[in-house]
């Protein structure tokens, strides 16, 4: 879907085990073409700077062969960022008071030389603003979504 439109996709997960109660969240970020073919160096070089020096775990999981659930052990916190071209990385949140919880809007924004109020601090948005841009998401997603049956 974005390919077509010149897009380049990001995936990221973030998966922490806070006390009993799990929490996972994915989201994709569409990019410039040109920009999102340098991500996988910017978010390599940010999971390896990222937490302290020492850890028990390995600071990168490369995903090249296999999937997230075969490279992280069950029950571990974890980030997963993968690209359009390329398998992408997994690291163990070893201290999850430590990691940032926007680490990837903060290498995203640091590519694209964002505010890091953008992220930090975002701006509310009214009832109208998020459905406008939800139609407009919509009416986008309709020429990619091949589920759904022309005659709808």
């Amino acid at each position: 879907m974005f390919m077509k439109e010149d897009l380049y996709p990001i995936f990221f997960e973030v998966y922490k085990k806070r006390r009993k109660f799990s929490h996972m969240q994915l989201e994709c970020v569409p990019l410039p073409k040109e920009t999102g073919e340098s991500a996988p160096i910017y978010f390599k070089k940010a999971l390896l700077e990222c937490e302290t020096e020492w850890s028990i775990n390995k600071k990168i999981v490369d995903l090249k062969n296999k999937d997230i659930r075969h490279a992280v052990p069950n029950g571990l916190s974890y980030f997963m960022v993968e690209f359009a071209s390329h398998p992408g990385y997994a690291h163990v949140i070893e201290d999850e008071e430590m990691f940032p919880k926007n680490f990837a809007e903060e290498i995203i924004g640091g590519m694209l030389d964002l505010d890091c109020h953008l992220w930090r601090k975002p701006k509310r948005q009214s009832f109208d603003e998020q459905r406008a841009k939800m139609l407009k998401f919509t009416e986008i997603w309709k020429k990619h979504n091949s589920s759904q049956s022309e005659d709808i």
